[in-house]
């Protein structure tokens, strides 16, 4: 089970501020992040003026600070001396900043696979506690594509903001002090075009953000389509329809091949029509440049380092264009998410008694229930039964009229609408739905299994030893077949056990419930794949453990119904009649064909 309290953030809808939070959370690594930031931008910054400065005091022999520098450390020395010098410090700080920015890298990596942790945590936690009628409506693939791409995307977009956004801005900032110390008036210039570079992104990310939303959609239906056709691909070839269904999906796959030609040139044109404004405002601030020295003081030294500056700051004005292209682009992912953190949970009831503990069995009552599924009309009405402690009890009656539905709410599947599930009188809002599906085993007409070995589907990955695997395959009457297998235990069952006939996957999933040791047990038509034989001499060998154990069976077969200490028929979601076999045998509502009857 996910541990709900170990993920620190547990608001439902999942936003920008939810994953800023998230990041700020961590804050070790977050620190080293932002401290290896500044110092890579430290480091970089002075560079594209340091050398220029030296054309100057060098080459025009205005002497300045960096060789009154060098000369109070090295005294006189000869013109080559200086440059080999600034050479040298010049690599010293352009390695510093290389480290630095690795660093930075890495713990910038460390944030970001984080946050994609919590994320999917947050989502795995919240799918655990989905309720059943929310599952039913799910589409697996596209379950699976959001909890991939999806969290993905918000990755990259977390990776960009710590990597770059803020050394970016840093970078930004140092560059536009240093250029209002060359030349004020340069410097405003750039400033006052400074927000249209930052404008303009903003634009196209939204049309991107919407084309994005498309795509995923797009590669949603092919998920979801393709894996629906895998699970039932038997099905569908012995339908003779794999043609139709797969030409579905090449639709499916050409609606994402649209979608993805329309949002990456999109994207693509976004990028470069971000480039042609930065490289024009480049090259008319480089115009300007020569205007500033013809016509004022400003220093060819101190021109070409103003151009360098500008150079330099193309880099940093494109990260920060690519972070609001990324914001809106993002956008759609985290709309994509809130809707699985929308679906609605099952109740979460307090574990306040557990009538379980140190019992062989308890009782089950359903008292005056009541139920529809969804905003459906109700197909159970005012419902009222008894399962004595230790007593095997049949449910009979026509498919359709409830029965399954009555056992799917003994275990809390279903919130009741109206009444009380109670067991040894306490109802189920008092013992909690992980007690109860702890000690209560509903064994479902189709039996469900993974696609692995015949061990991990008994055991479902539980500590089992071999003798403890084969008593219950023996109990199942399956051991002697199991031990005929090449790899016995570890023979793998095929997609849904296809590789084992009908009664084999019932008694597998019999012998799964054996090893569960359950208090209760309800058989919903468990035995249904079997025949008449075959079933008696099943449930004849499963006499001694059933013994003790209050036992629910869904059943239409006369020989299972006859085990039954008490039986209840339903029909239309009512309690048509109620009785021992006798009786009800004596009022006509069984007779021998009453499978037949009733179906």
């Amino acid at each position: 089970m996910i541990i709900v309290g170990e993920l620190k953030f547990l608001m439902e809808r999942y936003t920008f501020r939810t994953l800023f939070d998230e990041v700020r959370s961590q804050k070790s690594d977050f620190f080293r992040v932002n401290f290896y930031g500044i110092l890579a931008t430290l480091l970089i910054l002075p560079l594209p003026m340091m050398i220029p400065l030296l054309i100057d005091e060098i080459l025009l022999d205005h002497p300045g600070k960096i060789t009154a520098l060098i000369g109070g450390i090295f005294g006189d020395v000869p013109k080559w001396a200086y440059v080999a010098i600034m050479m040298f410090v010049v690599i010293v700080m352009r390695y510093g900043s290389f480290l630095a920015q690795n660093k930075k890298n890495l713990y910038a990596a460390k944030v970001t696979q984080r946050v994609n942790y919590q994320l999917r945590h947050r989502i795995l936690s919240h799918l655990e506690q989905v309720s059943l009628g929310e599952y039913e409506s799910l589409k697996v693939g596209g379950i699976a594509s959001k909890t991939v791409n999806d969290v993905e995307s918000i990755g990259s977009f977390t990776e960009h903001m710590t990597t770059q956004f803020i050394s970016a801005l840093l970078m930004s900032i140092g560059v536009i002090g240093i250029l209002l110390w060359m030349n004020w008036m340069l410097a405003l210039l750039v400033f006052l075009l400074y927000p249209v570079f930052l404008g303009f992104p903003r634009l196209l990310g939204r049309r991107t953000g919407e084309l994005m939303r498309q795509k995923h959609e797009a590669y949603d239906s092919y998920h979801n389509l393709l894996n629906e056709v895998m699970e039932l691909f038997i099905q569908v070839r012995a339908s003779n329809q794999e043609q139709n269904f797969f030409q579905r999906m090449l639709g499916h796959a050409k609606k994402i091949e649209e979608t993805s030609v329309a949002y990456n040139y999109k994207s693509s044109v976004a990028a470069s029509a971000s480039a042609l404004l930065t490289n024009m405002a480049l090259d008319i601030f480089r115009l300007f440049g020569i205007i500033a020295v013809a016509y004022s003081d400003l220093s060819i030294g101190l021109m070409i380092a103003f151009l360098f500056y500008l150079s330099t700051m193309a880099g940093p004005i494109q990260q920060l264009m690519g972070a609001v292209l990324g914001y809106h682009n993002t956008k759609p992912a985290l709309d994509r998410i809130n809707q699985i953190l929308s679906l609605e949970k099952e109740p979460n009831y307090p574990q306040l008694i557990d009538p379980f503990k140190d019992v062989g069995t308890t009782s089950i009552e359903l008292k005056n229930i009541t139920f529809a599924y969804g905003n459906g009309v109700e197909v159970l009405h005012n419902v009222s039964l008894v399962a004595q402690k230790g007593k095997k009890v049949a449910l009979i009656g026509p498919s359709g009229s409830g029965k399954t539905t009555l056992a799917q709410m003994m275990v809390g599947f279903y919130p009741v609408h109206s009444g009380e599930v109670l067991y040894d009188g306490i109802p189920i809002e008092k013992i909690g739905l992980p007690i109860i599906r702890g000690n209560v085993a509903l064994m479902l007409q189709q039996s469900l299994f993974f696609n692995d070995t015949i061990r991990m589907n008994l055991t479902l990955s539980k500590e089992k030893n071999d003798e403890e695997i084969h008593a219950a395959l023996k109990a199942a009457q399956l051991d002697s077949f199991i031990r005929k297998l090449e790899n016995g235990l570890d023979t793998r069952i095929g997609k849904n056990g296809v590789r084992l006939s009908g009664g084999q996957r019932q008694r597998l999933a019999i012998a799964r419930l054996i090893l569960s040791d359950p208090k209760i047990i309800i058989f919903d038509e468990a035995t249904s794949a079997m025949d008449n034989a075959t079933e008696f001499y099943l449930y004849d060998t499963l006499k001694t453990f059933m013994e003790g154990r209050t036992t629910i069976i869904i059943a239409h077969r006369t020989t299972t119904i006859k085990q039954a200490d008490y039986i209840y028929l339903i029909r239309a979601g009512e309690v048509a009649a109620e009785g021992t076999f006798d009786q009800m045998v004596s009022w006509g509502v069984i007779v021998e064909d009453f499978d037949k009857n009733e179906e």
